[in-house]
């Protein structure tokens, strides 16, 4: 069992826990070196002598990219507070089956990159709770250069697991890891194959996260143009956008990239009007990202700040689907597409307060939640 599951016992009555059910190979971080040769070693290990290994849970600590884009600067206890509690959720009878197939491996860090610009901003006396983008040009060059850093660190650790024809879990500070994950993807699924394997995502989000790569470097709100950019993003989907929350200039660049698209307010959340449903909004959706190219990838994204009444995430939206929603759409994704990848971003405990207790337990909870629903609608076959 993973250090963390360590500090946790057996529920009363011996009932079996997640952690008693997934495999561990590294206790912490994820090795970062730079040809990561033992790191595939040990997944290869996992996959193909006895594991029985499917699916790949990693957190991404990653938040500068949050700062540039104008949320929250992160605190890096989001994977943590995910797997406190994903690793003592019970589990019942014949549930065990998709997390004996999954490997919670661990955090990737980037504290050393950080570091450098914690430095700087000490020596040039700057307040980092208090500075904006555009408040010091030296400054905001050297964070941009990090977040670029942290995605390349992330998308070399995603292609080791997707050459192993692994599936990636990402939990995730920011949605800047969008980049890293699916340029991963792209790298390790191409390397896999020897054909080149364009990615297609799905995203839940209030915001429509496709801004100008020319816009502060790789940030959370421009990981998607990123990757349009680089030549490996097919197709980009987006469910929940709040009519609050988004400029002309985003909707202009999503109808001009060719991007779907469907606002929250133009969904009928209890079914009782003529406007589409979820799980009709979610049909439409995979219409759009559907295609007849065998060596294309499908992924799903899950922005936390699409759901309401959640305060600990990065930038809290003015309205948003209900968690039960959220879980909803994830199972209505994941049952009729079988996505390859999941990423879920932005969720921020609050560090005045246990991983354990108030808000923080709700988040932890909800991340697992989702998680969970993702592994158990990957593997069962759909009634149609």
């Amino acid at each position: 069992s993973s250090g963390i599951n360590a500090e946790w016992p057996l529920r009363p009555g011996g009932q079996k826990n997640v952690g008693d059910h997934i495999k561990t190979l590294f206790d912490g971080e994820i090795p970062t070196d730079n040809d990561n040769e033992s790191f595939v070693k040990s997944l290869e290990k996992a996959q193909l002598h006895g594991m029985g290994v499917r699916f790949v849970i990693i957190g991404s600590e990653n938040s500068v990219g949050k700062w540039l884009n104008g949320g929250r600067q992160g605190n890096g206890q989001n994977y943590q507070c995910f797997a406190r509690h994903f690793i003592c959720n019970p589990v019942g009878p014949g549930q065990g089956t998709f997390f004996e197939q999954t490997l919670l491996l661990g955090e990737v860090r980037y504290d050393d990159i950080t570091m450098q610009i914690d430095e700087m901003a000490r020596s040039e006396g700057i307040d980092q709770s208090q500075i904006k983008y555009g408040d010091n040009i030296v400054y905001d060059r050297m964070v941009e250069e990090a977040s670029v850093r942290c995605q390349r660190r992330l998308a070399n650790i995603i292609q080791c697991i997707a050459k192993c024809g692994l599936y990636p879990i990402c939990i995730s500070g920011g949605n800047e890891d969008i980049l890293g994950m699916g340029y991963g993807v792209h790298l390790g699924r191409t390397m896999a194959t020897g054909t080149k394997a364009n990615i297609s995502i799905g995203n839940l989000d209030c915001h429509g996260d496709f801004k100008s790569i020319e816009d502060r470097g790789a940030h959370s709100g421009n990981g998607y143009s990123f990757l349009k950019y680089i030549g490996c993003l097919e197709k980009y989907a987006v469910l929940g956008l709040s009519p609050y929350e988004n400029r002309q200039a985003m909707m202009e660049r999503l109808i001009s990239f060719n991007c779907w698209y469907r606002f929250l307010d133009d969904i009928s959340l209890t079914g009782a009007s003529s406007r589409p449903s979820l799980h009709t909004s979610v049909i439409d959706m995979l219409k759009y990202l559907d295609t007849e190219d065998s060596s294309e990838v499908l992924g799903l994204t899950v922005d936390l700040d699409v759901t309401e009444d959640l305060p600990t995430v990065s930038c809290p939206a003015t309205i948003g689907f209900t968690r039960s929603q959220v879980h909803e759409l994830v199972q209505e994704f994941t049952r009729y597409s079988k996505p390859y990848f999941l990423l879920i971003a932005e969720g921020m405990p609050d560090v005045s307060t246990p991983l354990t207790e108030g808000n923080n337990r709700v988040l932890g909870k909800y991340q697992a939640a989702l998680v969970s629903c993702f592994l158990r609608n990957s593997i069962i076959v759909p009634h149609i």
